[in-house]
This record gives C-alpha cells, sequence and structure tokens, in this order.
C-alpha cells in the first residue's frame, strides 16, 4: 500500500513539473535593461534634403543631437554622419528600424554651447513589447513618453510612460491612455527592456 502512494505522488510531482516546464515563460522577465547610443547609418537610397540646424536637439539629451529644419518643416532629432561631414540623418527611428532621410546642410552646425547634459532615455521598448517615444512639454523639455504597439501592419496608442526609474533594470510607470488626468489612476510598474538615447 506504502509503495502504491509513493508511485502516486511520484507521478504527481513529475506531472506538475511537466506542466510547470510547458508553461511560456512571462514577457515581463528580464535580466537587464539594455543601453544603447544610437547612431544611423547612411539610408539607402532616397535623396537628400537641404535644410539647417539651429540648435542641440530637444528630443535626445547629449552631444551630437540636433534640431533641424528642411523649408518650414522642424526635424528633430539629427544626427551627423561621421564619414559624411556637412551631412546629417534625420527622422531615423530605431526601435522600427526606419532609416530616416538624408539632410544635406547649407550652412556650418553652429557651435555647440558644452552644456553638461545629462543622457536621458530617448526611446526604449517595454517588456509588454510596446514603445514608447520622448514628447515635449510645454518648456520643450522631455516630459513623457507616448507609447505605441506595433501589430503586424498596425501601429496603436498603448498609453503613456510618465516616470523612469534607473536601476539594473529600469522600471517604467505607464498609464493607460484613459486614465491620463484621472485623479486615482495608478501606473503599472513595467520593466524595460532597451534604452535609445
Amino acid at each position: 500500500m506504502r509503495s502504491v502512494l509513493f508511485l502516486a505522488s511520484l507521478l504527481l510531482v513529475l506531472c506538475a513539473t511537466s506542466v510547470r516546464a510547458q508553461m511560456p515563460v512571462s514577457p515581463l522577465t528580464i535580466t537587464e535593461t539594455k543601453i544603447v547610443r544610437f547612431a544611423p547609418t547612411l539610408p539607402i537610397g532616397g535623396y537628400a534634403q537641404e535644410g539647417s540646424c539651429g540648435s542641440e536637439s530637444l528630443m535626445v539629451t547629449r552631444p551630437g543631437a540636433w534640431r533641424c529644419s528642411v523649408a518650414n518643416a522642424i526635424h528633430d532629432p539629427c544626427f551627423p554622419l561621421p564619414k559624411n561631414h556637412g551631412q546629417l540623418v534625420c527622422d531615423a527611428d530605431p526601435a522600427p528600424k526606419a532609416e530616416g532621410f538624408v539632410l544635406k546642410l547649407m550652412k556650418p552646425l553652429p557651435e555647440s554651447p558644452h552644456l553638461d547634459r545629462k543622457p536621458e532615455p530617448w526611446i526604449f521598448r517595454l517588456a509588454d513589447n510596446s514603445i514608447c517615444n520622448a514628447t515635449l512639454s510645454a518648456n520643450g523639455h522631455p516630459r513623457r513618453w507616448k507609447c505605441t504597439i506595433y501589430i503586424r501592419d498596425q501601429v496603436r496608442p498603448d498609453g503613456v510612460v510618465t516616470l523612469l526609474t534607473p536601476g539594473k533594470i529600469w522600471m517604467a510607470d505607464k498609464f493607460p491612455g484613459s486614465a491620463i488626468g484621472t485623479q486615482d489612476a495608478k501606473p503599472e510598474k513595467i520593466p524595460v527592456k532597451m534604452i535609445w538615447e
């Protein structure tokens, strides 16, 4: 009788272990946030547009990123190409791997003020696979990040991140779009997979 009970309990343990082994790993399980200093490559095809850059980028808070204009349109950020003097790449987006376009400078870049700007996240991917991009507040500084989710060929709004907490694994306070401005709304704490600055 004891051996039957022992075999039955052993069988239950093995079945439970097998079920646990087949359960998918949670997408929210990550071990470290990867931080990348973005540097675009020269876009393939397309044509260069002429323009100029008036100041450092407001979206990317590190040296080497610029706020530029082509005709009456503002493009921020634009990044110099080290081997192509007088040219920058604008509208590149590393998350969906958009190449952007080449901006040919009509005049040299302005003198950089050499401010001690602390790099802050520009774009990041959360563990729920949404992509969040910096937006500008009324005073022109990144204040929050609008998130979208890419589902096949569709891009859908997916909330807003209002706070990032640094660490080995960065954490984002994410609100659904409908909760912004709601008095008692509480954010979901979501790990950050990758940050581009």
